[in-house]
């Protein structure tokens, strides 16, 4: 039995996600991602990418943040995987508007299972991702088909949160999670994902 993937690892990591609504039938009012690359052409690194009011109805000077330690791989990581995600696939502008900031410093503080929070500070700034109340842990193995990019097979281990928030400079971005389709379950719209690995089939 062959036990080997054939086709390129592109990144191995983490890859968590937080979407928020202000109201549970509405457009979504922010979108945010964390990335914890152990492994790529482009090198190790970290990545924060915040995206307020994603799909520009008119709120005044939205967030449009990316922080990282490594800007040549979060560029990769923005052109190559975010911009084919399919919440973000509409938010093209938005993301054309990111200000793509480099030397952030990362962190995390943990209180598993009962919070996660994911901490970047860049000058006087600190943008921090948190997701509370963790659930039971279950694996994904996605054949390029089904995957986000269409051309990548997607291995990951996602833990959903019972809520979750995204906080810049204290201030707490508007909306909640909302309860959705996740693969075979429903969950709220955050989660831990633990051990991501993307391979070009």
């Amino acid at each position: 039995m062959d036990y080997v993937r054939k086709g390129k690892v592109e990144w191995t990591g983490d890859n968590p996600p937080i979407y928020l609504k202000r109201e549970p039938t509405g457009d979504w009012s922010t979108l945010a991602l964390f990335f914890r690359v152990n492994g790529s052409d482009h090198g190790r690194g970290h990545m924060i990418l915040v995206l307020e009011d994603p799909y520009t109805t008119g709120l005044a000077h939205p967030v449009r943040l990316c922080c990282t330690d490594n800007a040549r791989l979060a560029r990769y990581l923005i052109d190559d995987f975010v911009r084919k995600f399919g919440l973000f696939r509409p938010a093209h502008a938005a993301i054309d508007g990111l200000q793509i900031i480099d030397g952030a410093c990362f962190s995390v503080e943990a209180d598993y299972p009962h919070h996660v929070t994911e901490i970047a500070r860049f000058g006087d700034h600190r943008v921090e991702m948190r997701w509370n109340d963790l659930q039971e842990m279950f694996a994904v193995a996605q054949p390029p088909g089904d995957s986000q990019t269409g051309r990548h097979e997607m291995f990951s281990v996602f833990q959903p949160a019972g809520s979750a928030s995204v906080t810049l400079d204290g201030r707490k971005l508007a909306g909640e999670t909302v309860e959705r389709d996740f693969f075979d379950r429903r969950a709220q719209s955050a989660a831990l994902a633990h051990s991501e690995s993307w391979i070009c089939a």
